[in-house]
């Protein structure tokens, strides 16, 4: 029975198109000319084509009032009109239009007696959910330009701490440093460079060669003696 319901409302909606459904639209109708053709159709029937507004349901049988007052019409055919008809009553601004119980209008936007009932606000209902069903879904703009960046999981495993320095020399006394000796010369936190010295030190620096060639002044805390192998 439900399903009889929603036929006969179907039947009943496209009657507004072309009466009892008997008349079909023309195919070989250009897309491009039912838009020009509806354009006319807001132009000279405003109050029941509204294409910025408020929509109502049209009465049934208003394609027979149209062909009776497109005539003088220039621009307008019977065929035309019914596929802009059709176009018109397919969109969803119309069909969100079609509640039950709202008066139809006719062509010069007064309400008729024809009201909308519930079978015709059902088959609306079901066209507005296959026309929102065929939409695809938009990306949201906030993660337009945005990279993704995946985060790696966290294995368990700590960050190693820095080994410590093992430093293979040993403290130089002023006594140990005489020309000629080998030494070894802290030039960063953890590295040594090989050199000689270059003059006997004094009470507080040292001169050393070093491998580059470079003699230079050291405080005697920089310098170590090579540790000797045992």
């Amino acid at each position: 029975m439900e399903t009889q319901n929603n036929n006969e409302a179907a039947k009943t909606e496209n009657e507004v198109a072309s009466k009892n459904s008997e008349v079909k639209a023309d195919k070989n109708v250009h897309f491009e000319h039912v838009k020009e053709t509806l354009e006319l159709l807001y132009k000279t029937f405003p109050k029941a084509f509204v294409k910025d507004g408020e929509v109502k349901p049209l009465k049934i049988g208003i394609f027979d009032d149209l062909k009776e007052r497109i005539a003088s019409v220039e621009g307008l055919s019977i065929t035309k009109v019914r596929a802009a008809l059709r176009m018109y009553t397919a969109r969803l601004k119309y069909l969100y239009s079609v509640k039950e119980g709202v008066a139809r209008i006719d062509l010069d936007g007064n309400a008729t007696e024809d009201l909308v009932n519930a079978h015709h606000e059902s088959y609306a209902k079901e066209r507005i959910a296959e026309i929102n069903s065929k939409r695809k879904p938009q990306k949201p703009k906030n993660n337009a330009g945005k990279k993704n960046f995946v985060k790696k999981p966290f294995n368990g495993n700590k960050p190693q701490a820095k080994k410590p320095f093992k430093i293979e020399g040993d403290k130089a006394n002023v006594e140990d440093l005489k020309q000629g000796t080998e030494v070894l010369v802290l030039s960063s936190e953890q590295h040594f460079v090989r050199g000689v010295v270059a003059q006997d030190a004094t009470k507080d620096t040292v001169y050393v060669t070093l491998k580059s060639g470079l003699t230079v002044n050291l405080p005697l805390q920089r310098v170590l003696l090579p540790k000797k192998a045992k």
